[in-house]
């Protein structure tokens, strides 16, 4: 299916842009709020900066942990559309509240806008990804996942880069306000014209106890082995991305000792390898959900992380390391005119590219073999399980930099190699992934039945 056309289908067009203005303002209003607490004077209290800005990111997390798998349920017993519109008019509200509360410079009610803002997608998430086999042939769900993952990482890298750069003009917060404020307009226009899709499963009896409903969305997940190892696969990938990007800032800095504007440029080809391998991924798929791509994304995402790690070193051990205060720091010019810079970037460029083809599958394969009746609920503890990646990624992270004290290239060497190990137990567990590998790859014709 060629995405141009698909970008056209009324089944996908309004949910792409719909999806793509809420990761927009989440990451643009989070991101906005990172600068003005750093530079722009809005204070908590007496509470130091580098706290208050590991809570902002916590607190945007905090939701999905929270009430992920329990609002999967609604998504599972209600028609979508309406819930996502629905949704979409809360996304206004807090975009208004946002606004109001920057007019203020009130940092407590902007913490709590951001915290109803990933409540929002904590909600909306599972509405996103249960529809799209609803609307959407088999043959297409893997075009689509791949638009939609690229799309979603074009808004939240947009979102992170524009905020914190909007949030260091003059009259900035005036202008995260107004635009908050139009994009959650956008969205909302966007979700009215996606189409209806009936309920799932709309005998589902409601389970109010957050703590039971989780455990019930679990018990749905490991009923199928496939289903529990996508489940593990994704939520590893954001494990992995966490670390390579959180620590982003700092390599550029304490590795090679380059200024403040080198990240945005690494982040921007990123994106572009993320876009790379969204089209790369359809194209290997043949329309198909191709569970033989896992292996083969899994192993390149070593293989770059790697390559990542050597860059680095040989980097270091090449132009040395020089951070003793801001005027040292190397501009982009200055960085990029050196060749291993530029492989370190080529290294992230990769990594986008070579993570689609791992993720992409995973969650067409986590949409195509849950259970019709419980995919949003599958889908909701999936987003759980991530957050819950996400926070160990921080953690992991934090311990071997802090406690360990290995560099941030050797920690990237690590998570490298913890990948392959996590990949062996992917096929071991599941040896379906490494029969098609092999089917789709070294023997004979391809098989055109569906998974």
């Amino acid at each position: 299916m060629n995405k141009n056309i698909l970008l056209r289908r009324k089944t996908f067009a309004p949910l792409f842009f719909t999806q793509m203005g809420g990761a927009f303002n989440d990451n643009f209003l989070k991101s906005a709020l990172l600068i003005l607490f750093t530079y722009g004077g809005l204070t908590l209290g007496d509470i130091k900066v580098d706290v208050i800005n590991n809570f902002v990111s916590a607190i945007f997390v905090l939701p999905f942990l929270l009430f992920a798998a329990f609002a999967s349920q609604f998504a599972d017993k209600f028609e979508k559309s309406k819930l996502m519109r629905a949704l979409k008019l809360a996304e206004l509200c807090i975009m208004l509240g946002a606004a109001l509360a920057l007019w203020l410079g009130s940092a407590g009610w902007l913490l709590l806008a951001l915290f109803a803002s990933g409540t929002q997608s904590a909600c909306f998430s599972p509405l996103k990804y249960a529809i799209l086999p609803q609307q959407l042939p088999s043959t297409e769900l893997v075009a689509a996942n791949s638009l939609l993952h690229m799309g979603t990482s074009m808004a939240i890298l947009t979102g992170l880069i524009g905020g914190s750069a909007i949030a260091q003009l003059p009259g900035g917060t005036a202008i995260i306000a107004i635009s908050g404020v139009v994009i959650a307009i956008l969205g909302y226009l966007s979700s009215r014209s996606i189409p209806a899709a009936p309920s799932a499963n709309p005998g589902l009896v409601l389970c109010y106890n957050p703590l039971l409903q989780y455990w019930r969305s679990f018990t749905y997940a490991r009923k199928d082995r496939m289903v529990f190892a996508v489940i593990m696969g994704i939520s590893w990938y954001w494990f992995v991305g966490s670390v390579f990007l959180t620590q982003l800032p700092n390599l550029v800095r304490a590795n090679l000792s380059a200024g403040p504007l080198a990240v945005p440029i690494f982040l921007v080809l990123f994106l572009g390898g993320i876009v790379l391998g969204a089209f790369l991924t359809n194209a290997l798929s043949r329309r198909r959900v191709e569970a033989g791509l896992v292996p083969l994304g899994g192993v390149l995402i070593t293989l770059v992380g790697l390559y990542i790690y050597w860059a680095a070193q040989a980097y270091v051990q090449r132009h040395g390391v020089v951070v003793a205060n801001a005027a040292d720091l190397l501009s982009p010019g200055a960085l990029f005119s050196r060749p291993l810079a530029l492989q370190i970037l080529l290294g992230f460029v990769l990594l986008g590219l070579v993570g689609g083809i791992f993720i992409v599958p995973l969650l067409s394969l986590l949409q195509a073999r849950t259970k019709v009746e419980t995919r949003a609920q599958v889908i909701g503890v999936t987003n759980f399980i991530n957050a819950t990646f996400m926070i160990l990624a921080a953690l992991f992270g934090a311990f071997m930099l802090g406690k360990v004290g290995i560099s941030i290239a050797q920690l990237f060497a690590i998570t490298a190699l913890i990948n392959l190990l996590i990949l062996l137990w992917l096929v071991k567990f599941v040896p379906e992934f490494w029969q098609r590998f092999l089917q789709r790859f070294f023997w004979g014709k391809y098989a055109t039945e569906d998974v």
